[in-house]
């Protein structure tokens, strides 16, 4: 093949790869942050696609023959690119959903802080299990099985054919369900224990109704959800680690 032909080629295909690359790691987890510059995640983006490229060259597809073509494929490397990425990104946030609920029933409902890993407002104990998350994510190498993911994708979702819309919404409301069961049980010692603690404050006002309850039970609600937290956070971590390699590896074709 002449030197003039071969090299168009290979910049269609880093083209193709890098669409897809570019477009999950905008979304994901620790590179994709908004407080992480543009230029730092296209830069990653880019040097991932130079690594994965030759990887994946054999599940190209051949060259578009029109411009239309052309759109249509790179629309479609898109889609799934956004797609890989948030499902990564909607595993994280089952964390917060977590920190939500922990902070309405220790007493830190009212206390919000922005939330880089959403860009919105969010609870305190949100903050920290989201920022520790994706400490975690790449303590453990987390990041590495995703990356194997993005290559093993070509093998689920081949570069050109038709993207299953029904089907990708369908996990991604079950993915989605699947967070929030997970962060209700991970959160489950304190909703037990605070319907305990009010059940107990209830009683508390009906014998001493001239007690300030809110006064006195607020220290100690804040106090022992603090205490039930650090106890349990070590648990908590592990079975989100265990839950997020779970989800992953249905784009693994080595799994």
């Amino acid at each position: 093949m002449p030197l003039e032909q071969y090299l168009p080629l290979q910049v269609l295909a880093f083209l193709i790869v890098f669409t897809r690359i570019a477009a999950a790691v905008m979304i994901l987890p620790g590179v994709g942050e908004a407080f992480v510059p543009m230029r730092v995640r296209l830069l990653f983006a880019m040097l991932l696609t130079l690594v994965v490229s030759p990887l994946i060259s054999s599940h190209l597809p051949p060259e578009p023959r029109t411009l239309v073509d052309l759109f249509r494929l790179v629309f479609l490397e898109i889609v799934v690119g956004v797609y890989l990425g948030m499902v990564a990104r909607i595993m994280l946030l089952t964390l917060d959903t977590a920190g939500r609920i922990i902070g309405l029933t220790i007493g830190m409902a009212n206390a919000e802080v922005f939330n880089p890993s959403i860009s919105s407002q969010a609870s305190l104990p949100g903050l920290l299990l989201t920022t520790m998350g994706v400490m975690l994510l790449f303590a453990t190498n987390m990041h590495h099985l995703f990356i194997l993911a993005i290559v093993d994708s070509y093998k689920v979702f081949p570069a050109g054919a038709i993207f299953e819309w029904g089907d990708s919404a369908f996990v991604i409301a079950r993915l989605i369900a699947d967070s929030f069961r997970l962060a209700l049980q991970l959160t489950a010692p304190f909703i037990v224990i605070s319907l305990i603690f009010f059940m107990g404050l209830g009683m508390l006002a009906r014998l001493m109704p001239q007690l300030q309850i809110f006064f006195v039970g607020l220290p100690v609600q804040l106090a022992g959800g603090l205490l039930i937290f650090s106890i349990i956070i070590s648990g908590l971590f592990s079975i989100f680690l265990d839950y997020y390699a779970k989800n992953l590896n249905q784009f693994l074709t080595i799994n």
